[in-house]
């Protein structure tokens, strides 16, 4: 056998086993959190654009991981001139904003994460991006922090990232209901502009997609109000001692 033909099957194979050992779980959980197997093989229920995909994917392998959290904000759509048309924040401040609800919120996890994004390489085309995630300042606390004064109840609503109602009774008429654990999973299931997100892995205790299930009913029911012609749902089960922090909304990242 030619040696180039040699070398040649010898990276195929050794692409492969990489992308099989490494890439089936998300590289890190809080910011990218799209596990580069669903869109190497494009089994994601997300519908990820090019070239954000292309991208994401090029930048975790780099270990650009400021350009490929930058690439996961944009790999949904709905961004124009930087700016995320659902909640009209800049790209940045969506980051931040993120950043700020996961050092409050799950600080284990937070950490976790400061400590992965200090291994970016020095090629990095965003840097502003990873300072923003592991360098949060105060002034970034007092822009956000209402994240932390959210009510405890059992289900809190929001007039922000509306998702229309009926995108999410079709999530939870065709979402997984097993007595499963869910695991580092965080988004759980996704249909039209309806996202049903979770807290990050163990920031609190896991909880099994049934719970997820009979939670997101709860605030499909509590939190949908009409606004125009149309009815809408946006709103959240906050973590406490028997699980994490339970998302209904058309917001694509997050959920601290």
């Amino acid at each position: 056998m030619y040696p180039l033909t040699r070398i040649l099957i010898f990276l195929v194979f050794t692409i492969a086993a990489h992308a099989s050992a490494n890439y089936s779980l998300p590289v890190e959980q809080l910011f990218l959190d799209i596990p580069p197997n669903e869109v190497l093989q494009n089994t994601s229920m997300l519908p990820l654009i090019e070239p954000w995909t292309s991208l994401y994917i090029e930048a975790i392998q780099a270990s650009r991981f400021g350009d490929a959290v930058w690439a996961r904000y944009q790999i949904e759509g709905g961004i124009k001139h930087g700016i995320i048309l659902q909640s009209n924040m800049t790209i940045l401040d969506s980051i931040i904003e993120d950043a700020v609800g996961y050092k409050l919120n799950a600080p284990e996890q937070y950490a976790e994460a400061v400590a992965f994004y200090a291994g970016s390489s020095a090629l990095d085309g965003h840097l502003d991006v990873i300072s923003a995630i592991t360098n949060i300042s105060a002034h970034d606390l007092d822009r956000f922090q209402s994240l932390d004064k959210r009510a405890s109840f059992s289900t809190s609503c929001s007039r922000n990232f509306l998702a229309f109602q009926s995108d999410c009774q079709e999530l939870l008429q065709h979402m997984f209901k097993s007595k499963i654990l869910i695991g580092d999973t965080r988004l759980v299931s996704s249909y039209g502009g309806c996202r049903l997100r979770v807290g990050p892995y163990r920031s609190a205790a896991d909880m099994t997609y049934r719970t997820v299930y009979a939670a997101s009913l709860l605030i499909e029911e509590k939190c949908a109000f009409s606004q125009g012609c149309c009815y809408f749902v946006s709103g959240w089960s906050p973590k406490n001692s028997g699980h994490r922090k339970i998302c209904l909304s058309s917001k694509r990242t997050g959920c601290s």
